[in-house]
This record gives C-alpha cells, structure tokens and sequence, in this order.
C-alpha cells in the first residue's frame, strides 16, 4: 500500500507541474500578443491631386507618421477628379476608419458625402480647402483670401501704385481659385493705379495658358505684372513672356514657396519670379490635429497657417534654410529608421526575456538539470540591461548635445551684438573730438596731420569692430560683392600709407615691388582693403624690430590673374598651423599676440567672392608669405556684382565724409542764452551727453537726461521741440519710449532722431517703424547730425505754416482741414478735433481755454505748446481770430447790429469787441461796414 501511494502521489505532482508549465506557456503566450497588439488608429486621406505643393503636403505627413507608430496611414489620390475622389471616400470608409482627412478637389461636389461621413460618427478633417457645408470636425490650412491679399499689397508696393496686371487664375470652381480671386483684388483695390486688365481662368490646366496668354500680351502691350495663382502658373507665364520679349520689363508673383531645386523659392532666387507668397501646407500640423482629435484632446476647429512674402531679399536664406532642415530630416529619417531596428530589437528582447523567465521557472520544477542553462540565462539578461542603459545614455548624450549647441548659438549672437555696441560708442566719441580738433586754425599743420592718423586709424578700428559683423555675414552667405575697376597698384600704395610711420620708427624694411606702374583690377575696394589690412596687420605683429615686409604684385599672363603677396620674415609658422590657419577662431602658439582668430578666415571669404584664392606657405623662425590671386577683367562676375564708378581705398561712408571735409573749417561754438527752441538729450554715456551738449548749445537749449524713464517724464512735462534718443538705456529701452511718444496726445508731434550702435539694416528697420523721424548709426559724424537736427525742425516750420493757411479759412462753415501728407495720423486727429471743437464752441461767451483743457485731457502748459508746435500761435490769438473772420463775415451780410454781431461771435462787450476789431482793420466795425 505504501509503495503505491508512492508511485500515485509521484503521478499527481508529475501533472501538477505540467499543469504549472502549461499555465506559464500561456501566460507568456498572452503577453507576447498583447505587445504586438498593441492599439491602432486607422487614419484615411483623401488627396484631391498630386502636384509638386502637395507632394511636399505628403512628405510632411510622412515624417511626422514616423513619430507617431500607433497611427495605421491610408492615403488615396484623385488626380483632380471629384468623381473618382467620391468613390475613394467611400472606399477608405468601408475599408473601417478612425478618422478621415480630405483635401477636396472641389466644394459643391464632395459636400455631400463629407458630410455623410461627419454624421456617421467618423471625425473629419479639411486640409487647404473647404465645403459648402460646416458639418465636420475641423479645418487647418493657409486662408487663401489673406495669400491673395498679400500678393495684391505686394504688387502695389513693388509697382509704387502702377500697374496694369494679368491674372492667371486656377478655376474658380475650387475654393481657392475663388479666394485668391477676391483676395487680390482686395489687395489692390486702394491703389487706383493698379487696376487688373486681363484675367485667365486656366480649366485645362497649362495648356490653357500657352494657348491664350500670347494673345493677350499682344492685346495689352501696356501689361507690366502678372500674378499667377500658383508659382507653377506664374513660371509658365515668365517662359511665355521671355519667348516674346516681355519678361525683362514685367514683374511675376506667385503663390506657393515650394522649397528644393526647380522649385518656388529656387525661381525666386533664379530670378525667374521677383516674388512668391508661401502657403504652407499643413501636413505635419495635420497629423497632430487628428492626434489631437484621436485622443479627446482640446483643440481649434479653425486653424490657419500663416503666409509670408518671399522675394529676392529672403529668397536665399529661405533656400539655404529649407537645404539645413532637409538634411536634418534626413538625418532624422536615418535616425528613425535605426530607432525602429531598436524597437525591434527591444521587442525580441521582451518576448526573450518572457521565455528565459518561463525557462527559469521550468528549470526550478525541473531540477538541477537545468542549473547551467540558468546561468546562461542570467548572463543574457544582465547584457541586455547593460545594452538598455547604453541606449537611454545615448539619447540623453544627444539631448545634452543639441542644448549645448543652442546655447552656444546663442552666445554667439550676443557675443556678436554686444561687442559691436560697446565698440561703437567709444569710437563715436573718438571721431567727435577729432572732428572738433581737425580745422582749428590754432594747431600747427603737424598736431593737426597727428589728430588726421588718429581719426584715420579710429576709422580702422571701427572697421575691425565690423570685421566681426562681416564675419557674421559670411557665415550666412550674406555678403554681397560691389566690383569695379581701380588701380591694384595705387591702391596697394595708399593703404601702405598707414603703416609707413610705423615701419620707419621700427626700422622694417618695407616696400612694394612691382614692374607694374598701374594695373587695372576689378575689385570690391572695401573687400580688398579688409583683406591687404588683415594681411599687413598679422605681417607687423610676428615681424620683429628691423625686418622685412615686402609686398609684390605680378601678372600671370598663362592664368590670367593677378597675384599680390605679402611677405616678412618674422615668426613663422609649423606645418600644421599653416593647414588650419584659414579656419575660424584658429590661434597659433603665439598666444601673447593672439587676436580675434576671425582676419584671415575672413579674408579667404571675401577674396573666394571675387572669384580667387588665398594660400600660405610659412617656415617656423623664418617668416611667412601669404599670396591672393584675382583673376583679370570682369568675365567671372555677375552682373549685379559691377558697379560703374571706382572707389578709393577707404570707402565707408565715415571715411569719405572725412575725406571730403576742409580742414580749414571751424564750427564756432558759442552759448546761446537766447534760443527759443529746446532739444531733450536721452544718452546713459556721460561722454557722449557733454559731446552733444556741446555741439547743441550754441544754437538750441539743451535737456539731459541719462534713465528711459526719467528722460520720458521730461519729455511729457516739458514737451521740447526735438528728442534725441539711445537705443539701449537703463530704465527703459529707447524704442519702448520712441513708440510710447509717437502714441501720446502729448508727444506725438515732437520730430524724435535715434542714435543707437544696432546697424543693420533690420534694426533701422525696426527703429524707423516704431516711429523715429531719423536713425543714425553709431560712430556719426557731428556735421551730419547738426544738419539733420536743422531739417526736421525746418519741416516742423513748415507744417505750422501749412496748418495755419488752412485752419481759419475751413474752421468756420466746414471742420475740414487739408492737412499735409506727412501728418502722422494721432496730429491729424488732433488738429481736427482742435478745429471742430473751438468752431461749435467760439460764440459762447464763457468759451476758455480750460474747456480746451477738459476736452483733450492735457494741461494748460501742455496744450498750449501742442497747439503753438503745430499751428505756430497761441490758443487765445487762434480762437480771436476765429471769432473776427466770423464778425467779419456778420458785418458784410449787414443783417444784424454791431452789438448783436459781437455777442454772436462770443464778446462780452461791445465796446471791447469794437477795440479788437479796430486793432486789427484799423476801422471800428461800423466803418468797416461803411467801407464795404
């Protein structure tokens, strides 16, 4: 009995543990599926054609799926067939759907079964065109009326209010052919000189255009823009009118920005199209919307996609941008790709792990047979945990990287921002002084040629302080090339000039050698003395005391170039510093005499944009010898890189505006106690505020003022009649206050000049637009300044003048002024409200200047200088003189008596009336009467 329960009990634990490896099978069975089953969203499109935009519209999408691997993408395309596009819908639906995304061929057609979708429960998204009907789920896409209204300002803008347009149009039957329609004709409508004289609805597509655009260029000879409606239709157009001799004199605006080669932006920049408007389209933003919707997320039903105007000022950069973002993506495309292999990886690797743990467990019921395969077991999924750490530093690796390299950006461009500014300030007040030194008739010819070299060199300096901005610009393949032809020799011999007291005191040997006595070279001069200045500046510094510096200049006739070297034979440099010496921010050993790292990086920029080369060929201890070569004649520049006219070495417009000043001119400078007119000086440099003080005195009262803030409260209590501000300024920024100005009652009429070290031309830019009157760049010269001041006060002049020939004569009868063009819009409402205001209110006899007061919400002070700054009078004589014109006119009809006449017009008395009557006609009213 015993042993038989033995073998029955060994039987039982036999199938108990089968039983557990059977459970464990199925277990590991069930997870395995369910990671493979893992949730699904089944995405439908519906594309209404294939076109070069909306292939762009697909490659986004595609990319954007990469990120997104619960999404299952169903794309069918219609090929402009509504019919077809019908049935596809229809098609995706059956086929079962989460969502459904269309882009409609046309409106009427597939209103109906969009909206049969929408209301079976199936969320639906319109990508770039819409139905006739609001029944779906959201819409995302440019607004095609705003492209075709931006294209239409555009058109205005570029043709000054003058054109005579064709419009090429896609078929009104689609929403946006219709909406571009009506945008552009939006868009022109306030310029009347701009006026649509031909339209070309292309139905059969391209066709249509080579069929009937030839006849209509002929029917309208005076035709001078066209605007096609994608930039397909403009670029055919451009073909068309280049075949007949048209396109030289014609301006072509598309719509689309498709970057990549043969493309949108790639006409714009070819010159092909002188502008495209961008229509964005939205594939990517299509994706996260049905995510949005997928995932009962809050979002917009309308979501428009902004446009921008792309012409040959942004062409390039766009260009050159859109190159990064598609190399990027592709990096990113091949990121994706080993990233699935990951995943897939990883996938293996749980559902291994899931059986090596089975196994495990297997092994313990198993026994001790089992025992090595576990510790195999065991060493597979440490490796795997080892691998899975070496993933997730990897990704954080390249998370930290792309960080660092966007605050390395980052400190770049301020780098680059804030060295400029606090170069340029000190350089402004170096050039004042010399300026003031230079025609004193007191200093001898050798004191004023010594104060000559130092605002020559301080010239120098401000150049290198740009070498760095000109380094910013190379960098973005922004520099623009200006050649003309000068003379190589004379060229190379005025820039010597500079360095020759250096050489003697030094005792270099330098010199120029050359059989050449002239040599005609086409160049961009300030280019070239940019690179020459570099070169000899790095020759003077590594040459020691008593060697040489020569410079030659050759022509190889086999070649066809120039070559002009510089030589010394100073330090030297190794092998390995001559292969990296043209790098950026490269620094030899010589580390006591190291500069910025930028010259020679920037030399080689600016002679490959000639056309030629620069090389270095050095030994250590002996010197070097560094040699441009430019090739001869003007064949391998384009034609927007020639200029006619020379220009001499030195060519920024500081340096040939102290070429051309007389010496012997002196400003007298003299304290005016006198002056009528006040100037409000806002500057935080104490320097720069005495320098301008002192030049402003003689003529003007000067206010200072070194805080935003504080110079803004001046400004409204004292209202002066001109503001010279700084940019950056503690308290306040200058372009907060010049904005704050122009937008008060108060301040608006005051001319506002801005003296900021921000150069470029995006920052006068932005300072003109917020409302300064001038920009001028930090260094100025103080002569130019003086004469800007003069102007726009003369224009200020000016304007009263013309109020005050029109303010009296319109008051009476019809509050209507004839302003001047250049009234800014707060003056005008000002000025006629002014007017409107004293002709209700003249005839009352309590009629004061605090109901003026109490209208405008200004104080006396205040509306007393408003009103003098721009009608030149006071408030009392305006409003008296209105009063006696009104007389005057009472007195002429003869209807009412001398007394009834001056309480009608506001006098209190008849017998102070008769007094200012007599004052001004020099009659009493009832002689005037008589007179008449």
């Amino acid at each position: 009995m015993g042993k038989g329960f033995l073998v029955k009990l060994k039987y039982m634990n036999r199938r108990f543990l089968w039983g557990i490896a059977g459970v464990l099978a199925m277990a590991t069975l069930f997870s395995c599926t369910k990671t493979i089953n893992e949730k699904k969203y089944i995405v439908g499109f519906s594309q209404c054609c294939s076109d070069p935009w909306r292939d762009v519209m697909n490659g986004e999408m595609q990319r954007e799926l990469l990120l997104h691997p619960e999404l299952d993408f169903k794309i069918k395309i219609a090929g402009n067939n509504s019919e077809l596009q019908e049935q596809q819908i229809k098609e995706l639906v059956s086929e079962g759907l989460d969502i459904l995304l269309v882009s409609p061929n046309e409106a009427k057609p597939l209103t109906a079964i969009i909206e049969e979708v929408y209301k079976a429960g199936i969320p639906v998204i319109l990508i770039d065109r819409k139905t006739d009907s609001e029944l779906y789920t959201a819409y995302i896409g440019a607004n095609n009326y705003e492209v075709g209204k931006t294209a239409g300002r555009y058109v205005v803008s570029r043709m000054n209010g003058q054109a005579r347009v064709i419009e090429i149009l896609l078929p009104l039957a689609i929403s946006p052919g219709a909406a571009r329609n009506r945008g552009f004709s939006d868009g022109i409508a306030p310029a009347p000189g701009v006026e649509v004289v031909a339209t070309l609805e292309t139905k059969g597509g391209l066709e249509d255009i080579s069929k009937m655009l030839p006849g209509l260029l002929q029917n309208h000879p005076d035709a001078n823009a066209i605007f096609g409606h994608t930039d397909l239709l403009a670029e055919t157009a451009h073909k068309i009118a280049h075949d007949m001799g048209r396109a030289k004199d014609m301006l072509f605006v598309g719509i689309d920005g498709i970057p990549g080669t043969g493309r949108g932006i790639q006409a714009v920049e070819d010159g092909i199209l002188d502008a495209s408007m961008l229509y964005p389209t939205g594939g990517a933003e299509a994706i996260r919307l049905a995510l949005a919707v997928l995932n009962n997320l809050p979002y917009e039903k309308e979501n428009t996609l902004e446009t921008i105007v792309i012409d040959e000022g942004n062409a390039r950069i766009l260009h050159n941008q859109m190159k990064k973002v598609f190399s990027l993506q592709e990096n990113i495309d091949r990121q994706m790709e080993v990233l699935e292999n990951y995943k897939l990886v990883s996938h293996n690797q749980r559902i291994f792990i899931l059986v090596l743990i089975s196994s495990l467990l297997l092994a313990v019921v198993l026994g001790v047979f089992l025992w090595k395969s576990l510790r195999v077991q065991k060493a597979a999924l440490n490796n795997l945990e080892i691998k899975n750490r070496e993933i997730m530093e990897h990704e954080q690796q390249l998370v930290e990287m792309a960080e660092e390299v966007k605050q390395a950006t980052q400190a770049k461009v301020d780098f680059f921002t804030n060295i400029s500014h606090e170069f340029r300030t000190p350089l402004t007040l170096i050039l004042g002084f010399a300026e003031e030194l230079l025609p004193s008739k007191k200093l001898g010819k050798d004191v004023q040629q010594s104060i000559g070299h130092i605002q020559q060199n301080a010239f120098r300096l401000l150049r290198l302080v740009n070498q760095l901005m000109d380094f910013r610009k190379a960098e973005s393949n922004q520099m623009r090339l200006r050649a003309s032809e000068n003379d190589l020799v004379a060229f190379v011999r005025n820039i010597m000039e500079s360095y020759g007291k250096t050489a003697h005191r030094r005792g270099i040997d330098f010199q120029l050698l050359t059989r050449q006595e002239k040599l005609p070279v086409w160049f961009d001069a300030g280019m070239m003395d940019k690179v020459l200045f570099n070169l000899l500046s790095n020759a003077f510094k590594f040459t020691p005391d008593g060697g040489k510096i020569h410079l030659a200049i050759s022509v190889d006739n086999f070649e066809n170039k120039v070559k002009l070297s510089v030589e010394d034979n100073g330090k030297g440099m190794t092998p390995a510093e001559v292969d990296h010496v043209f790098e950026p921010f490269f620094q030899g050993d010589e580390q006591q005499l190291a500069g910025t790292g930028l010259g020679l990086s920037l030399s080689k920029s600016l002679v490959e944009l000639h056309g030629g080369d620069i090389s270095a060929k050095s030994s250590k201890g002996k010197g070097s010898r560094f040699t441009v070569s430019l090739p001869l004649g003007k064949k391998h520049l384009r034609e927007e890189q020639v200029i006619s006219e020379a220009v001499p070495a030195f060519v920024s417009q500081e340096v040939l505006l102290t070429r051309e000043m007389d010496l012997e001119t002196t400003w007298k400078e003299t304290e005016n106690s006198t002056a009528t007119q006040q100037i409000l000086i806002i500057e935080d440099n104490e320097d720069l505020q005495f320098f301008l003080k002192k030049k402003l005195s003689a003529t003007y009262q000067v206010i200072q003022s070194t805080d935003g803030k504080d110079g803004l409260r001046k400004a409204f209590d004292l209202t002066p009649d001109l503001i010279i501000c700084d940019i950056m300024l503690p308290g306040m920024n200058g372009l907060e206050i010049v904005r704050t100005l122009k937008s008060d009652l108060r301040t608006s009429h005051i001319p506002v000049v801005v003296l900021s070290a921000r150069s470029t031309i995006e920052q006068q830019i932005e300072g003109t637009e917020t409302g300064a009157d001038s920009y001028i760049t930090k260094p100025f010269n103080v002569l130019f300044l003086l004469s800007k001041i003069k102007s726009l006060l003369l224009n200020r002049q000016v304007l009263r003048e013309s109020f005050s020939q029109n303010l009296v004569a319109h008051s009476i009868e019809v509050p209507q002024v004839d302003l001047p063009e250049n009234t800014s819009p707060l003056d005008r409402d000002f000025v006629q409200k002014f007017v409107s205001y004293t002709s209700e209110n003249y005839g009352r006899q309590d009629f004061q200047v605090a109901d003026l007061c109490d209208e405008f919400g200004l104080s006396r002070s205040q509306l007393y200088r408003k009103v003098s700054a721009l009608l030149g009078e006071s408030i009392s004589d305006y409003i008296q003189n209105l009063r006696l014109k009104k007389a005057e006119e009472l007195l002429l009809e003869g209807k009412l008596s001398v007394a009834d006449i001056a309480y009608q017009v506001g006098y209190s008395s008849p017998d102070y009336f008769s007094t200012v009557f007599r004052s001004r006609y020099g009659v009493p009213p009832s002689g005037f009467r008589k007179n008449q």
